[in-house]
């Protein structure tokens, strides 16, 4: 079992090597047993929320309501977040400026938690690059019930997650230091894309007992 003292080492290692400013000072993170992942009947749920989302974010008004019908005729309205069946069932018009953050987000959440769930082999680093085709080959052909995408998750261990939840902390942190002191982001990293990833792996262990996928922190305080 890896110890937190090895994996913060670990990470900063990472981050030297990117030329990322390290704060020594930061926390360790916490251990494996201190921690549960979620079920693969929640992750199901939580990929099959976030995938409806980017493509109701990419369809047509038209399109938007046949899907609207085909979320209702499944009944999967308890897969979403309240902020989520707000802009999906909404009759209010969404700013396209606001889709295209939303579908940004929702893209790169959805990206570190398809490879969490043994879903795809490589993650890569949260860069905010277009999704490749290989990712979006898998999400157009991923099946569209929570139900029946339970037998094909295979969640990582949580070694693997807790190295990405420790990285990713320690990445935040930089780019946060470095939008405070208006500096660009370090690293070839994407803001946004670091936020989403760090709030998926946050979510993902359950870090401080939050279940509202809304309210999960990405704190990064010393």
């Amino acid at each position: 079992m890896k110890s937190p003292e090895l994996r913060k080492e670990l990470s900063e290692l990472v981050l030297h090597k990117r030329g990322i400013r390290i704060n020594l000072q930061l926390p360790l993170i916490e251990s494996e047993d201190e921690i549960c992942l979620r079920s693969t009947d929640v992750l199901a749920q939580r990929i099959t929320a976030l995938r409806l989302i980017r493509q109701f974010s990419l369809s047509a008004p038209s399109q938007q309501a046949d899907l609207r019908n085909d979320i209702e005729a499944k009944q999967l309205h308890a897969c979403f977040s309240a902020n989520e069946q707000e802009y999906i069932f909404s009759t209010t018009t969404k700013e396209s400026a606001a889709t295209q953050d939303l579908l940004s987000m929702t893209g790169e959440a959805l990206r570190f938690l398809v490879w969490a769930c043994g879903l795809q082999k490589n993650i890569g680093m949260p860069d905010g690059l277009s999704p490749d085709t290989e990712f979006v080959a898998l999400l157009e052909n991923m099946p569209d019930t929570p139900d029946s995408l339970v037998s094909k998750i295979k969640t990582r261990s949580k070694s693997d997650i807790l190295d990405w939840a420790d990285l990713l902390y320690r990445l935040h942190w930089a780019v946060r230091h470095a939008q405070i002191t208006a500096k660009p982001v370090p690293g070839r990293l994407h803001a946004d894309a670091v936020h989403e990833w760090h709030k998926a792996v946050n979510w993902l262990i359950q870090y401080d007992d939050e279940n509202d996928w809304d309210k999960v922190s990405t704190e990064t305080a010393g």
